[in-house]
Order: C-alpha cells, then structure tokens, then sequence
C-alpha cells in the first residue's frame, strides 16, 4: 500500500511543467551584505524583490527539470540549507500567482481571466477603503520624456543645483527673521481655505504636484530608468497628476535611486522657496495668494507627507535605500506583529533571516512610529475636511467620509486577526492566560477612553460690540435727508436720522382723501335717511369703507412715523460695521456703502433691515456669540471663553461667559450673517434669519491692550465641561440620524 510520501516521491520525478517567462528584466542589487534581485514584468509593469535563493530556483525552471532535481541542486548550490518538497511546490505556486512563470498545461487563458478580475477587485475594494487618495491610470509619457530630457538635462548640473539650494536657504533665513511679520501677514484658516480661495488652492496643488511627478520622472529618465505610467489622482478629493518611476527599482547604485525618490520633494523644496520671495515681494491679490498656497502644500507636503519617512512616500523608499533594508514597511511590520502576537497570545514565529539582528529594535520602533504617524495624519485630514465642510453645513458629509477612512484602515489588521484565529494550529498555540488579560485590558482601554471626561469646547462665530449698546435698524425703508454725526452725544427720544419715502407720502395723500370723501358720503346718507328710510341698507357697507380707508391710512401714518429714526437710550452715536460698495444696477436707486453716518450717503436709500447705527459707550466691550441649539445643554455662565479675531492673526482675547438668551434668536447679527458658519434667510423685510434655531450669548472680555474695532468678527471656543468621548460620539450620530431626541 502506498503512503502520501511514496506518491510525493513519485511526483518528485516527473517533469514540472513550469517554465520562467523569458521577457523577465532581472537586475542585481546589493544591499548591505546581502544581494538581491529585481524582477520586472515589461507587461504589467510589476517589480519584485528576491533573495539570491529565490533567485537560483526561478532560473531553474525550464520546464525539462524535475522537482527532485531543483531540490538536489539546491541543496549543492546553498549547502547545509536544505529545502523540502513542500516548500518548493508553495514557492512555485506563489511564482505562478504573480505572473512570473508560465505553465505548459491547458486552462491557462481561464486563470489568467480569473486572476486578471480578483486583481481589479483588489482595486476596486482598495479604492473604496481609502478614499482620501484613489488613483485612475492614464497615458504612457515615455514619448514626451524622451523629446523633453535633452532639453531639461541642464536641470541635474551642479551649477542649477547650487542655486537652488542658496535660493532654499535664502528663503529660509527670510522666515527666520521676519517671523513675527509673516505671521501676521498669513490670513486665518476660514479666510485662507474660503470658497473664494479654493480654486486657487486647488489649481496650487494640482500644479505643484504635476511639477513634483515631473521631477521623478525627469530623474528617472537621466539615470537611464523609463516612466511607462502617468495617471490623475485625486488626492482629498482634489485632482493631481502622479508617475509610475518604479523602474528606479532596477537601478544598481543606491544613491541613483536615493535621487529619484528624493526628486519630487526636492522640486517641491525649490518651489517653496522661490514662491516665498514672490509671496513677500507682491501686493494682497490673486498672485499674492497662489504664491502663498503654493508656499504652504509645499511646506507640509514637504514635512509632513512626501518628505516624511514614516508615511510610504518619498521619503521612505530614501530611508530603504539609507538602511538597506529591502521591503521595509514589510518587513517591519512582521517583526511588530510577531511582538504583538507574542505578547498578546503568547505565540511566536519565525523571522525573516534576511533581517539583521542589530537592526530588529530599530525597525519594530519604526513600524510603531508609522503606524501612530498615519493615524495622526489621517486624524488630521479628516479635521480639515470636517472643517471646511462644517463652514457649509455639509458636517453629514464628512463624517461619512470618517467612517468609511477608518472602517478601512481597520479592516487589515482586523483581517489579519480574524484570519489567524480561523487557523486551528495557530489556535492551539494560543496561550488562554494572556489572551484572557489582553482581552481584560482592551475591553477596560475601550471603556476608559468612552467613560472618562475629556476637554470640551463649542466653537461658536463671534462679533464684537459695545457693550449694552441699543442697535438702530431702518423699519420703513426711504431716501436718507439728514442725520446725527458718529461720536455724537444723543438723548433717548431725540431724532437720529430723516428718511423719506415717495411712495409712502403719495400713498397717505391719497388715502387721505378717499377717506374725506367717504365720511362726507357717510353724512349724507345719514342725513338722507331722515327722509328717505329706503337708504338705510347702505350705511353698513359705507361705515366699514370708512373703517378701512382710516386702518390703511392709520398704517401709512405709522410707516411715515418710522422714517424718523429715535435715540432708543442715552448714549454715544456708534457707526455700524462698513458696507462694501454694491454693483451699480440700472433704473435703481443710488446705494449707500461704508456707513449710513457719512455725509456722502445723504440721499442714497436704506431699505428695511438696514443697521443704521448703534448707541452705547464704545469704550466698554464685549463680544456677542452665537450658539447652535445641540451645543446650549453643554454651556454654562461663567464658563471661560477665548477668541480668535480674523482681523488679529495670532492674538487671543479671554473672557467669561456672562450671559445666556432664553429665547432662540429671530435675527442674526449683521456682522455675522455673511460668514459661512452661520447660514441665514432673508425674509420679506429684508432681516436675516438663522437657518437654524440658534441662542444668542454675552462674553465680558478680559482686561487687555489690544485695540478693537466695533463689528470685528471672530471664532470663540467655550471652554465647556469636560466630556466623554462616548457621550460626544452619541451626540454626533444622534445629531446625524435624529433619534435619541
């Protein structure tokens, strides 16, 4: 009877129908001690990395050789390693995955369809798993690079590079010393990231990003490399270029391949630098701020993103070739996740031998680095979508997008797990004692982190304003004839400003008149009645006309009344915030701009809703918020605030919440309702209303020597009870799904 070893040794002999494709590219590399081998499928544009082991089996399959034979080779070739005949049928099969090998048996045009669409799944889920960057592959620029390289070669001589870099140097020095005046020169974060603003930030970065592929691509091509892939990416949903240079790969010397990485980023330096001088020497406008917007994707994609060798961009295939470590995102992911097993589950495994000894702290600490780094980045991508989406009440959105960009990172490890704990002999190596604890403690983190109170702050938009000044609005529009100065010392009662309305005094004329006609016909039918009895039925109907042409025109009266605008309290003449001038309009009347107080405005007309002034002391302060109704059941008076004024860049004011309106606000602030984050609606007279039900809050400020301009605008963070994560999540999705309420 035979055994399973018998038929293995049986198909041992037989000839193995697996022949290495003859197109491979196949380039040596030395990495440290160790040489490796690129492989590269011209068709597909894959690169693989092999060991000289590896290496040796691969160019012996021929498709004559016998498995005893490649195992009897082997053995001669790397004596005393051996290797078995499992070891080499999972080697061939893995080969035969990746493209590498083609078989001379029947049914391979089927698994190539087969492999061909699980590989445009892949995609397609990793796509939908990170879709903060989803790439869609383009056109081959070979062509182009080939007729552009001789005419930027001059790009790589060393008299350009030098430039460049006493250009970088010099801009830096210019931060350096001017930092004070810089920072307040750069605009705040809504004034930067505007809608104004972002299709210039969009065109910055798709233009410093074209530049940045063009640089790997460009070095590529002068180390003698070829770039066969250019494609869109859209990168936080903005559209960028990239380039494929993984034939950097097959080049033999390492500082030619540390040069392409580094490429980009050296572009990106450059253009940073010479964008600043550009940035400093130009007036506030369009150019100002694309040199600005430039200066900044430049600088964090520099230091934070592309240059940063803890994300796998640039900089960490430079710090590959720095260490010599082939595969090193890899490779020091295993080690951490062989520590993390280890130390969970008490289960060890094996490590790679191509791994130094000396090096494997190193790279577990790495490993751990990056993976902290990314989340911190990803964290840190998603704030600023939130925050933009949040200025157009488009939260909902952004919190989706959180989920999904999280659900996705998860889902790997959490794979991975699931996928070892399905296996039975990994779980009979478990240890019960420490998964039981590594359990305990998860479960107590979780709840700790869900439990325990956390800082909480409610950001609300702020405007600055006298305090307990009493605000004067145009209740009946008109033409403005007179009125009082700024500064102006005034009594409750006195008359502020004359407005005329045309319409309104035609209107009272007329129905003047109607109404003495109708009363003289209301005599005369009572004097008729005393002869006549038969015209009794007709004075109802000519005493309710009477009735009504006396309410219309006791209206007319009241809107005519209005045009005289009254001091509502003693005080002092405060000007309202300054009015941009508005477009000319044909056949409209001439409008007022900057404010109503000024002399040239006599003349212009105020329709109704029109903040024609303020009357309190303009030397006491304070700041007005207002506060969406989800945020009021977290605030309290006497809570501390701090503001942030858009027209101070930098300076903080302090100060305590004071007090806190009963009723939701019926009107927003003029100064405020032009600001994105808090949306209003018009209504028929002209007064903006929240969108949403909001409550209006007063701040004494603290004592300061920060000169303030009545009507500045602002954001202010309460600094609110603190708050556990777990309630605060709640709140969200509640907010989001409206149930809990």
């Amino acid at each position: 009877m035979k055994t399973a070893n018998d038929n293995l040794d049986c198909a041992a002999d037989r000839r193995i129908a697996l022949r290495a494709r003859p197109d491979l590219v196949i380039r040596a590399q030395q990495y440290g001690p160790d040489r490796y081998w690129v492989v590269k499928d011209p068709v597909s544009l894959s690169y693989f990395q092999l060991c000289d082991e590896e290496h040796s089996i691969l160019q012996m399959l021929d498709g004559r050789a016998s498995l005893a034979e490649i195992k009897r080779r082997f053995d001669d070739a790397f004596a005393p390693l051996e290797v078995t005949f499992e070891q080499l049928q999972s080697f061939f099969s893995r080969l035969h995955q990746l493209g590498l090998v083609v078989a001379d048996a029947p049914g391979q045009g089927e698994e190539l369809l087969r492999r061909r669409a699980q590989r445009g799944r892949r995609e397609w889920l990793g796509a939908i798993s990170n879709p903060l960057a989803i790439r869609f592959r383009g056109l081959d620029p070979e062509r182009f690079l080939r007729w552009a390289y001789p005419k930027c070669r001059w790009a790589f001589s060393w008299w350009f590079l030098g430039l460049c870099m006493a250009m970088v140097a010099g801009a830096a020095i210019l931060a350096a010393v001017e930092f004070d005046i810089i920072r307040s020169r750069l605009p705040d974060f809504h004034t930067f990231f505007s809608a104004r603003n972002a299709i210039w930030f969009a065109a910055a970065l798709a233009m410093t990003k074209g530049l940045h592929e063009l640089g790997h691509a460009m070095a590529c091509k002068h180390f003698g490399g070829e770039c066969h892939e250019i494609g869109v990416l859209l990168l936080v949903f903005m559209p960028c270029l990239y380039s494929n240079v993984s034939d950097a790969w097959t080049f033999s010397g390492k500082w030619q391949r540390i040069a392409v990485s580094a490429a980009g980023v050296a572009v990106e330096v450059v253009l940073a630098g010479l964008c600043t001088f550009l940035w400093w020497f130009s007036q506030p406008g369009f150019f100002h701020t694309l040199m600005l917007s430039v200066v900044v994707l430049c600088s964090v994609n520099t230091l934070l993103l592309n240059g940063n060798p803890l994300l796998r961009y640039d900089g960490y295939y430079v710090l590959a070739d720095l260490l010599a470590v082939p595969n090193l995102y890899q490779q020091s992911r295993a080690l951490l996740a062989r520590g993390f097993r280890r130390l969970c589950f008490g289960v060890d495994g094996p490590v790679h031998r191509s791994l130094p000894r000396n090096r494997r702290a190193l790279l577990v600490g790495y490993a751990a680095a990056s993976a902290v780094y990314r989340w911190v980045v990803v964290i840190a991508i998603l704030w600023f979508c939130y925050r933009v989406l949040q200025s157009h009440r488009l939260e909902v959105v952004a919190q989706v997008l959180a989920v999904v960009v999280v659900a996705g990172l998860l889902a790997a490890p959490a794979g991975n797990l699931a996928a070892a704990l399905r296996n039975p002999a990994w779980r009979r190596r478990i240890q019960p004692a420490r998964a039981v604890l590594t359990f305990v403690l998860v479960a107590a983190a979780a709840i700790t982190v869900l439990a325990v109170p956390l800082p909480c702050r409610i950001h609300a938009p702020a405007v600055v304003q006298p305090q307990g000044a009493h605000h004067v609005y145009v209740v009946a529009p008109g033409t403005l004839i007179d009125s009082v100065r700024a500064g102006q010392v005034v009594e409750e009662g006195e008359a502020l400003a004359h407005l005329e309305n045309l319409e309104i005094r035609q209107k009272t004329t007329e129905l003047t008149a109607q109404r003495d006609q109708q009363r003289l016909e209301l005599q005369n039918l009572r004097l008729r009645l005393a002869d006549d009895p038969a015209v009794a039925p007709e004075l109802p109907a000519a005493e309710q006309s009477l009735a009504d042409l006396e309410e219309q025109l006791e209206q007319q009266l009241r809107d005519q009344e209005r045009l005289v605008l009254l001091v509502p309290a003693s005080g002092t003449v405060i000007p309202p915030p300054q009015q941009e001038p508005q477009p000319y309009a044909p056949g409209a009347l001439r409008s007022w701009s900057g404010d109503p107080l000024e002399a040239r405005n006599r003349g212009c007309y105020l329709p109704t809703g029109t903040l024609f002034c303020l009357v309190g002391d303009p030397d006491r302060l304070e700041a007005h918020l207002v506060i969406d109704q989800a945020d009021m059941a977290f605030v309290r008076k006497g809570q501390q605030v701090r503001l942030e004024l858009d027209e101070l860049p930098g300076a903080v004011l302090r100060g305590t919440l004071v007090e806190l309106a009963k009723i939701d606000l019926k009107v927003a602030p003029r100064e405020l309702a032009g600001r994105s984050d808090l949306p209003v609606r018009v209504d028929q007279q002209g007064l903006p209303r929240p969108a949403e039900t909001s409550y209006q809050a007063r701040v004494a400020l603290d004592g300061h020597d920060i000169p303030l301009r009545i009507g500045t605008r602002g954001r202010a963070r309460i600094l609110a009870h603190p708050q556990p994560l777990g309630l605060r999540w709640y709140r969200t999705l509640a907010r989001v799904f409206r149930f809990g309420r």
